[in-house]
């Protein structure tokens, strides 16, 4: 332990035995045990996004909903949220290059308080009293896992100098049993079980959070997603576009889970199958409950993916095997009735286009007609139609 003031040596130590102690919710045990021991009697921790998952990364932003407040209303918070996040001063990714790997930051480092006291973010939190703020920040090497503000009121006074070492002491000793949590956490054990049980097999997997948003995924679910998209998505009139903003491997799998998740929802089945010309994708889904990296009870999902695709003609010189994907996805819209005009918005193209492609697979199978065409298409469409 460093050389404390006095005042604070007996509080420290009796902190960091309580704080050693199993909890369920690290973030709000911590908040309550710098009340208890320190007299802080309003705080908030914002957990950031947990790496627990290869290709994540920090993120303040997508875990504002998770942010675990003592003795705030809800109300400003709602605002803060909404409104005031983005004004914060304390916010990492704005914080001034010089203080960037700070432990603790007082409002002082930042500007002065003639200053602050007149900014957007200082104005919506001395209209609740919160005049003075400590920022603790929980680093992971040079990644932030975490913050924690405390606040004084006006009448208590701004922080001081000789506040900074006893603050950045009990930062080291929140951070070091916070990273020891998140180890633990039910995302960072699902992480180990997907490693172990999926990452190598045949049948596609992917986990996803309680947004149905992808965490993590096998090489077989990437293999399918790739299919799926060129397979699938033009056999649908209303394919959902991705907005996933994470890793760039997973946006793929991403927009074809938006689109299954959808089906599954509103049909309230546990699997579903699409099928195409080219064969069959089914998804089967399953959900659990445990705790999130934020100490949350949270809904997780598991997506398990077979794709059973379907033999081609085996004469290389069929006339199928030559057309291109677009004029397959013609083909079968031509075999399951539609018109010109709709194939045409089903593929976002031009009906003069569907006309040119039309030709073209007369061209190619040497008729005429559409008759003369699904004709020489039955043999292969009974084909695959058979399971």
């Amino acid at each position: 332990m460093p050389n404390l003031p006095e005042a604070w040596e007996a509080p420290v130590l009796r902190f960091s035995l309580d704080l050693a102690k199993d909890s369920e919710n690290f973030p709000k045990k911590v908040l309550a045990l710098f009340d208890k021991h320190f007299g802080f009697r309003r705080g908030i921790f914002f957990p950031y996004y947990y790496s627990a998952f290869p290709g994540s990364f920090p993120r303040r932003g997508s875990s504002l909903s998770n942010y675990i407040t003592y003795g705030l209303r809800y109300g400003p918070m709602y605002d803060y949220k909404d409104h005031v996040y983005k004004e914060d001063i304390f916010r990492h990714s704005s914080l001034p290059e010089h203080l960037k790997g700070k432990r603790v930051i007082f409002t002082e480092d930042i500007m002065p308080f003639e200053e602050y006291e007149h900014t957007p973010y200082g104005i919506h939190m001395m209209s609740e009293n919160l005049y003075y703020q400590a920022v603790l920040f929980f680093y992971l090497g040079e990644r932030v896992i975490g913050s924690m503000g405390l606040f004084h009121s006006k009448e208590e006074g701004p922080f001081q100098e000789e506040d900074r070492e006893p603050l950045e002491y009990l930062s080291e000793l929140v951070e070091a049993n916070y990273q020891n949590y998140l180890r633990h956490t039910g995302e960072a054990r699902f992480h180990d079980c997907f490693q172990l049980f999926f990452q190598d097999i045949k049948t596609g997997a992917v986990l996803l959070n309680q947004d149905m948003t992808v965490l993590q995924t096998n090489k077989a679910a990437q293999h399918i997603s790739k299919v799926f998209w060129e397979q699938y998505r033009h056999s649908h009139g209303h394919f959902l576009r991705s907005n996933y903003q994470g890793d760039a491997k997973f946006r793929e799998v991403q927009t074809m889970i938006n689109e299954i998740s959808e089906r599954l929802t509103t049909q309230g089945s546990t699997s579903q199958t699409i099928t195409s010309l080219a064969g069959d994708i089914t998804f089967y889904h399953t959900s659990f409950l445990s705790s999130s990296s934020a100490g949350l009870i949270q809904t997780w999902h598991l997506m398990l993916i077979t794709c059973q695709t379907k033999e081609l003609p085996k004469s290389v010189d069929h006339p199928y095997n030559t057309l291109t994907q677009q004029e397959r996805r013609i083909v079968y819209y031509l075999a399951s009735g539609k018109k010109n005009e709709q194939i045409a918005e089903e593929l976002h193209i031009s009906i003069y286009t569907v006309r040119t492609h039309i030709a073209n697979i007369y061209k190619k199978f040497e008729v005429n007609n559409k008759v003369d065409l699904l004709m020489h298409l039955q043999p292969i469409l009974k084909e695959q139609a058979k399971p």
